[in-house]
């Protein structure tokens, strides 16, 4: 069952249009995550969602009501932010009791939906804290509790671990992955953290330029990037692009389709081969990962990047078996080729 349906939606700003025309539907239960480069559109679309912007142009429906010209307080949506917005003089219980006193629901009611929730969110111990006193893992679980006690249709989530250090995003997303197993509901998550995306989503979807450049699951989009860009955004360190002559001049024994005009090679899919490589890549920057290591050189006049648990160190040469690693090719275009093309072109 669709939740949500967004057709033909654009927005543009005295006539500077910032996304041009969006089509999308979003399941039922689903986690979707909207990402992309700052100045995509994905916060402004997360918005228009809210009702906090208006829509320009085309109908955003909500488990079949249209939501066109309806308040934000009167949509079944809740939105949590980059900042926790928590009134520092209220206890956590009374800030997330806030929204329920507003909507004029019973204070035996209110305690009751307060309580579960923060027992979900593991907060039962802090209710009688003021926001000043707790982390900011604790703070923007307090957010996300206020926002859980509406019982929305669709939760709205802006970048919202940005604020954390690394290691309390980790534990948030975490604690947002199964806050989504225990709830069941749909929810909405913008980021430009494409490891956040990856690590969330059920289905990602990329913005470039107010446009989507590709939604799937998000091993779809690593494993078989539609387009260039895609094929750069997603993934830690970002894909290698070798262009097509220059590729060739390497592996003049390997076919490509005709129209490709550059190949990509993921660092961890660039197979290191020591006894029979099909060229070599001086090394001039190492970075130790713990469990493997990343070596940056230049490969037919092009930046590379390598991540592999051999160990080399810089200005020795690393021994690369292309022909044996995992290929992607993509034309003038910059549209992925995809296998079909590529094995009957071999």
């Amino acid at each position: 069952m669709k939740t949500l349906e967004i057709k033909q939606v654009a927005k543009a700003y005295n006539g500077h249009t910032v996304i041009p025309e969006i089509n999308l539907s979003i399941n039922d239960g689903e986690f979707v995550v909207f990402v992309g480069p700052s100045g995509c559109g994905k916060s402004t679309l997360l918005r228009m969602i809210a009702g906090l912007e208006s829509i320009t142009k085309g109908s955003i429906a909500l488990n079949g009501k249209t939501l066109n010209g309806v308040h934000p307080s009167a949509r079944e949506v809740a939105m949590v932010f980059q900042s926790y917005a928590l009134y520092p003089h209220l206890s956590v219980e009374k800030n997330m009791a806030f929204p329920l006193r507003m909507a004029g629901v019973s204070k035996s009611k209110t305690k009751q939906l307060v309580n579960e929730t923060a027992e979900k969110l593991q907060l039962s111990p802090l209710l009688k804290r003021l926001p000043g006193a707790l982390s900011g893992g604790q703070r923007q679980r307090v957010a996300i509790g206020r926002a859980i006690v509406r019982e929305p249709a669709l939760f709205l989530f802006d970048e919202p671990l940005s604020n954390l250090d690394a290691k309390l995003r980790s534990e948030m997303r975490v604690y947002l992955k199964q806050l989504h197993q225990q709830l069941k509901t749909t929810m909405i998550y913008v980021t430009h953290d494409q490891v956040e995306a990856m690590t969330l989503a059920d289905k990602i979807v990329v913005l470039n330029q107010g446009e989507i450049a590709q939604i799937g699951a998000p091993e779809t989009l690593y494993n078989q990037p539609a387009n260039k860009f895609v094929a750069a955004f997603i993934g830690s360190p970002v894909m290698n692009f070798i262009p097509q002559d220059a590729f060739n001049s390497l592996l003049n024994h390997i076919s490509l389709p005709s129209n490709t005009q550059s190949v990509g090679l993921r660092p961890n899919q660039v197979i290191v081969d020591k006894l029979h490589p099909d060229c070599h890549m001086t090394i001039s920057v190492v970075e130790p990962l713990g469990h493997a290591r990343l070596y940056y050189g230049e490969l037919a006049g092009s930046q590379f990047v390598v991540e592999s648990s051999e160990l080399y160190n810089c200005g020795q040469q690393l021994p690369l078996k292309l022909s044996d690693s995992t290929l992607h090719f993509f034309d003038h275009n910059e549209q992925r080729i995809n296998a079909l093309e590529v094995s009957n072109a071999a």
